[in-house]
């Protein structure tokens, strides 16, 4: 639309600094085109200020009398390097159109859906924690995810005689641990069940990030085993005793991959002579 067309300054170039410079340069309506032929000539007549640096980078490079990024050009590799350190080799390869940054979109992750039907309607709060439980199972396993911790859950349920019925939880922090999805959800869904019963459900996470807890999966001072028995050696975890952490990480595995991926050392026979009797290689199944 003209509004739009008349409001925008589109400019490109090769490279992520050039198309940007392109744009700065353009008319509203106008695009600049570069091309890559003429991509040192155009950028050795603007000015340092287009450099994607700190103002007092910039301040310096003028204090040289290096004004535009011709002057840059002017002036050997080892001076800039001499003044600026590695960032002034970096200076330069904009100036000269050498350093091509390819330009790359910013990835939104889709959301993530599972469903369940269930054999029979069901309107009791219990039988739909269960299916709630297997949803959130499902919903870690899938790939998609892609070892991104979930914020926020959208659940959804189609009803007896039609209609439906949602309910949406955003949790405090990033987490693909199980518990910590599974429990706000029940606490809602006590808090506002459905109206009717409920055919099927449908579990959608539509906002991801970094999970916060990454605990040492051998840590030996977990809170549950300094509670238990704070005179052990290190205050934590019996010998042989699988810290909690651990465990939920194996959990995680089984439910991408359908088993658990583990194995443990086991002493057999230490002292015999032969090197395949002394241990055994047997699978980590807490």
């Amino acid at each position: 639309p003209p509004p739009l067309t008349a409001s925008v300054r589109p400019g490109w170039a090769p490279g992520r600094f050039g198309s940007w410079v392109a744009a700065v340069a353009s008319s509203p309506g106008r695009p600049t085109i570069v091309l890559p032929q003429h991509l040192t000539e155009f950028l050795s007549s603007r000015p340092t200020s287009s450099l994607p640096v700190t103002p007092s980078v910039v301040e310096r490079l003028q204090r040289l009398g290096l004004s535009t990024l011709g002057d840059i050009l002017r002036i050997p590799e080892a001076a800039l390097v001499r003044h600026f350190g590695q960032k002034g080799r970096t200076i330069r390869g904009w100036a000269s159109g050498e350093r091509i940054d390819p330009v790359r979109s910013v990835h939104r992750p889709r959301p993530i859906q599972v469903h369940l039907d269930l054999p029979s309607p069901v309107g009791l709060t219990p039988p739909l924690h269960g299916a709630l439980e297997h949803l959130v199972e499902r919903l870690l396993s899938r790939p998609g995810r892609r070892d991104r911790g979930v914020k926020s859950l959208r659940l959804r349920a189609r009803l007896e005689e039609g209609g439906s019925w949602d309910l949406q939880v955003t949790l405090r922090e990033p987490s693909a641990r199980k518990e910590d999805m599974v429990f706000p959800l029940r606490c809602k869904l006590d808090l506002s069940p459905p109206p009717r019963a409920v055919e099927a459900l449908q579990l959608e996470a539509f906002e991801f990030g970094p999970s916060t807890s990454q605990p040492d999966l051998f840590s030996r001072n977990e809170e549950g085993a300094r509670s238990r028995g704070g005179g052990r050696a290190h205050g934590g975890l019996d010998a042989g005793e699988v810290p909690p952490s651990l465990r939920s990480a194996v959990r995680e595995l089984k439910l991408r991959l359908g088993h658990s991926p583990l194995y443990r050392v086991v002493e057999l026979d230490p002292w015999s002579r032969i090197p395949e009797r002394r241990y055994a290689l047997l699978g980590f199944d807490p």
